[in-house]
């Protein structure tokens, strides 16, 4: 099955030069590019600010040695049916310990129809004293999603963003700010009136609100889904090089993920062990409630099982032997 690919800013403007000038394209010459691609567009055109929230995670995404989920097509369906209402603020984490994580689609199995890939990044900033505010830091999910949209030679991911949890400094983010759901409708509502949500920096209103900010609801339930089922081995499956398939046993494994995330192989299959079996209702995800109280919200996988089984073992059996014993006494 063929997966989409993910396109770097800096695999996208080497493509586009002369082969003589692409050892040129360096991290500084990058930036430097943008800021001069910032005089090119007016302050109400979103598509500078996209391309630079493209950037930052370019880099972050570097730095986490670029992580990446294969969604496969039996999930997709069940991954966007999460109620956000349910689910508290501060439970959203990226899985694996990482700050950024790319997901990717079968090719003729993109999310809501177009989208091919989509980013996932937890994002921390500090902000200016607020009155009125009893917080000056913030922690956020910021999704961005590949919709095919190109301009100016590069593809633009659509970004939404979503308030998490704040506190009083970066190291000190506990202060939940409601279910997940809470946060999208602030971001909603701040979107419909046009104004920043409390505590952002003014530069980045536009970015966090650009685009069909409700339609962001459908990806901001997978990215949740994906956050809550954390590293569930039942489910996940490490990706290994292509020619160490045949060769993977319980026993080397881990050595075989282990060379492949040294040769820049750092990803995991979502789904490719689930099959879609007759008269049967495959495995799912569920949401469940664990620890003291059942306070903490977690995805695990149900197992398959049979649909109405007393039905099954109603059918009638024998037909087939009095049928060969009829023919053995006509014969």
């Amino acid at each position: 099955m063929r997966f989409h690919n993910y396109e770097t800013q800096a695999t996208t403007v080497r493509r586009s030069l002369p082969s003589g000038l692409r050892s040129s394209v360096t991290e500084e010459w990058l930036d430097d590019m943008l800021i001069r691609l910032k005089k090119k567009y007016p302050p109400d055109d979103p598509t500078y600010g996209l391309m630079q929230s493209h950037r930052r995670w370019d880099k972050q995404w570097a730095a986490d040695g670029r992580p990446y989920y294969l969604v496969y097509p039996s999930l997709i369906p069940m991954m966007t049916r999460l109620n956000l209402d349910q689910v508290d603020c501060s439970s959203i984490r990226l899985p694996h310990g990482l700050t950024s994580l790319l997901v990717r689609f079968p090719v003729g199995h993109e999310l809501m129809g177009t989208a091919k890939t989509i980013w996932m990044a937890e994002r921390v900033f500090e902000t200016p004293e607020i009155q009125d505010a009893d917080f000056t830091a913030c922690r956020s999910l910021v999704i961005g999603i590949d919709n095919g949209d190109v301009r100016d030679g590069h593809t633009v991911f659509h970004v939404h963003e979503f308030p998490l949890t704040v506190g009083l400094t970066a190291n000190d983010l506990t202060t939940s700010l409601g279910t997940i759901g809470d946060s999208a409708r602030q971001m909603d509502s701040c979107a419909d009136e046009h104004t920043p949500p409390v505590g952002y920096p003014k530069a980045d209103t536009e970015l966090a609100l650009n685009g069909d900010h409700k339609l962001g609801h459908h990806f901001l339930r997978l990215a949740c889904t994906l956050c809550l089922i954390g590293d569930d081995p039942s489910i996940l499956e490490p990706e290994v090089l292509a020619k160490d398939q045949h060769r993977v046993d319980e026993a080397n494994v881990q050595q075989l993920v282990e060379k492949a995330q040294r040769r820049g192989k750092f990803g995991w299959a979502l789904g490719r062990a689930i099959e879609t079996i007759p008269h049967y209702r495959r495995p799912h995800p569920a949401l469940v409630w664990t620890g003291v109280g059942r306070t903490t919200p977690k995805v695990i996988m149900r197992k398959g099982s049979v649909v109405h089984r007393e039905v099954v073992a109603a059918v009638p059996t024998g037909y087939g032997r009095e049928h060969d014993n009829c023919e053995a006494v006509t014969a």
